[in-house]
Order: structure tokens, then C-alpha cells, then sequence
């Protein structure tokens, strides 16, 4: 199948959450997996995280090789663009989740690429750190591809260039 979109999820992806308070990250949790949708107030803490030592480079490797790069992350717009722009990724576009009134791991998330940025579910891979999530089921549930990283081939993002030959 032919890609031209990747969708990266953020949290433990592409930012680095191994400093996080555990009872913070799991408060978040909780709040996503709710069914009814209300807005979460990401901690201050959250607006400082570091990026993987790998994300700007792989992201960049990618964007030069052709690929379409967006996020696909529950973190708000105001949190992506500061934690990524410190970083030095440049997203080809940033979806806010929370605008579109829902958050991964419901399945009406992914497919804001298709309404959003008209990329077909085919020709989207999402990328995940977090096998447990949901994304994995939530890209599949519309056609999406899905590739984890961090969790053995590929463990970095400039991996997952490689290996799509970039």
C-alpha cells in the first residue's frame, strides 16, 4: 500500500513522558477514555516535556522523503506547537482533538484525517509507542496502517524512516 500521510501520536511517541508524575499520566487516561467528551486541562508540568532525542531528525527525514507529517495526539494545538517547536519539528499540520470534540482511543478520532486533511485511511500510517492505547485498533477500525515503535524494530523514529527508505 502507498503511504503519503503519517499521523504520529505524541504522548510517549514523539514526546518523552519518563519523567511524568504516574497519577498525573493516569488522570489523564481516565479522562480520555470517557464517553462523554469535555475538554482536559493538560498540566503546566506537560508544556516542558522533552522530545525523544530522535523525533526532530526522523520527522524531518520523513517530511524530506515526502511524506505528509501530522499529529494525531490528544495533547491540545497550544502544547503540541511549544513542546515541538523547543524541540525543532516543524508539523505539516497539528490536529487539535479537542476542537473536533473527541480524543484516542474512540475510533471517530482517527478518522479526522479523512475529514480534516482528505487523506484516505489507506494511505495513512499511524504511529504509536503504546501498543495498549488503542490506536492500533482504532487505526485498523478504518483501514488505517499502524506501526509501534520503541518496542524493538523500529525503536526510533529515524528507524522508521529507514525502513520506509527514506
Amino acid at each position: 500500500m502507498y503511504i503519503s500521510c503519517i499521523a504520529f501520536d505524541c504522548f510517549g511517541t514523539v514526546f518523552d513522558m519518563s519523567d511524568i508524575d504516574k497519577a498525573e499520566i493516569k488522570a489523564y487516561v481516565e479522562h480520555v477514555n470517557r464517553s462523554d467528551f469535555s475538554p482536559y486541562k493538560f498540566p503546566d508540568s506537560w508544556y516542558e516535556i522533552p522530545l525523544h532525542p530522535d523525533a526532530a531528525e526522523g520527522v524531518d527525514r520523513l517530511q524530506k522523503a515526502g511524506y505528509f507529517c501530522v499529529t494525531l495526539s490528544n495533547a491540545s494545538h497550544e502544547l503540541t506547537k511549544k513542546v515541538s517547536k523547543r524541540g525543532g519539528i516543524h508539523w505539516d499540520h497539528v490536529i487539535d482533538l479537542a476542537k473536533c470534540h473527541v480524543y484516542k482511543p474512540h475510533f471517530e478520532a482517527y478518522k479526522t484525517i479523512r475529514s480534516l486533511l482528505r487523506f484516505e485511511p489507506e494511505e495513512t500510517l499511524m504511529v504509536t509507542a503504546n501498543p495498549t492505547f488503542g490506536d492500533i485498533e482504532g487505526a485498523k477500525a478504518i483501514g488505517m496502517q499502524s506501526q509501534v515503535i520503541r518496542h524493538g524494530y523500529p525503536n526510533t523514529i529515524i528507524e522508521l524512516a529507514e525502513m520506509l527508505q527514506c
